[in-house]
C-alpha cells in the first residue's frame, strides 16, 4: 500500500517521472538494469532479501544515481561504506509522506519547478474536514486519526471521501495535496 501511495504522490510531482516499481530484490535489480533510474526509493525489508542489494546493483550500473531508503527502523540503519555517496537519506516509513518530497526536491536541479501552487478552496470544507485534512498532511493514517479524534475509522473514511469530492481531487492525490497545504500559508488549522 505504501508503495502505491508513494508512486501516486511522486507521479503527480511536476519535475518527476516515475519509471517503474518492484516488489522484491530480484524485481528491483531487474528494474534498475532495464530502466536505469536516476533516483531509487528503496525499502530495506524485501520479501526475498536485503533491499540494499538493489542499491548496490544500481550503483554498479550508474554511480551517479541516488538512493533514498525507507525503513521502519531508520534510526538504526547505517549507510554501508560502498553506498555512502549514493544514499542521500534514510527515512522512517511512518514519516515517509512528510519527508520524502522534501528529500527528493533537494536533489532537483536549481530552477526546476518543485511544487505546483496549491489552489484549493478550503472554505468548502467543514471544520472537522479541515481538522482531518491537517492530520492527513501530518502523515496520520485513518485509524490513527480515528483514535485521536475519538470517532470510527469508517467516519474518517467518509470525511476523506467528502474532502476529495469537495476539492475535486482523487483519493490518491489527497495525501500529496494535504502535505502541500500543510506547508503553505493557507494550511488548515486543527482544533
Amino acid at each position: 500500500m505504501i508503495q502505491h501511495l508513494l508512486m501516486a504522490m511522486l507521479g503527480q510531482h511536476p519535475a518527476l517521472q516515475v519509471v517503474g516499481s518492484a516488489c522484491s530484490l530480484a524485481e528491483g535489480i531487474a528494474a534498475c538494469t532495464d530502466l536505469a533510474p536516476d533516483l531509487l526509493i528503496l525499502d530495506i525489508a524485501l520479501p526475498d532479501g536485503d533491499g540494499l542489494g538493489v542499491a548496490r546493483a544500481l550503483a554498479a550500473l550508474d554511480p551517479a544515481a541516488r538512493v533514498i531508503v525507507l525503513s521502519s527502523f531508520a534510526s538504526t540503519v547505517e549507510r554501508p561504506p560502498e553506498l555512502r555517496s549514493q544514499i542521500v537519506a534514510i527515512l522512517d516509513k511512518s514519516r515517509a509522506y512528510q519527508d520524502l518530497i522534501r528529500e527528493v526536491e533537494a536533489l532537483l536541479p536549481e530552477g526546476v519547478s518543485q511544487r505546483p501552487a496549491a489552489c484549493l478552496d478550503l472554505s468548502l470544507l467543514t471544520p472537522r474536514e479541515r481538522e482531518i485534512l491537517a492530520l492527513v498532511g501530518r502523515g496520520c493514517s485513518s485509524r490513527h486519526i480515528a483514535e485521536q479524534l475519538m470517532i470510527s475509522p469508517h467516519t474518517v473514511e467518509t470525511h476523506r471521501r467528502n474532502i476529495c469530492s469537495k476539492l475535486g481531487i482523487s483519493g490518491a492525490a489527497l495525501v500529496r495535496q494535504a502535505l502541500l497545504l500543510m506547508q503553505s500559508p493557507q494550511a488548515p488549522r486543527d482544533a
